[in-house]
């Protein structure tokens, strides 16, 4: 293993180790959201030019997404439905939003967001537990 694969394993193994960050989480639910976390570790730590960067990184993302994702924990402790406005307003304070956006990204934002949407709705809905 190398230094740059090291650095991301000790990274995520104190993401996974902490259970704080998923309790109110569904297993499917936190899945997702720890695979996604993962997923950007990995990546940021792999774009670093030598191992001294690539701890800088990992310890600065590995504070931002556990941030992000303790927010999205708690985004799973409402009971019921949840809307996309509760989980867009649950995750504003961790995108440290300035106070304006380009235009141009506003409209990237909308257009990703609305073809994830649209892909999803396409998908076969996850099959719940049905009392038998």
């Amino acid at each position: 293993m190398d230094e740059f694969d090291q650095i991301t394993h000790r990274a995520l193994e104190r993401l996974y180790e902490d259970e704080r960050l998923r309790s109110h989480l569904s297993d499917d639910e936190a899945k997702i959201v720890m695979g996604w976390a993962q997923s950007w570790i990995e990546t940021q730590v792999s774009a670093a030019d030598d191992p001294a960067h690539a701890a800088q990184i990992a310890q600065s993302e590995m504070a931002r997404v556990c941030a992000t994702v303790s927010a999205m924990n708690a985004l799973g402790a409402k009971p019921g439905e949840l809307t996309l406005a509760q989980a867009i307003a649950a995750l504003e304070p961790q995108v440290k939003i300035q106070q304006t956006i380009p235009r141009e990204n506003i409209f990237k934002i909308l257009t990703e967001l609305i073809s994830t949407l649209w892909r999803m709705q396409e998908e076969p809905a996850p099959q719940r537990d049905q009392p038998v």
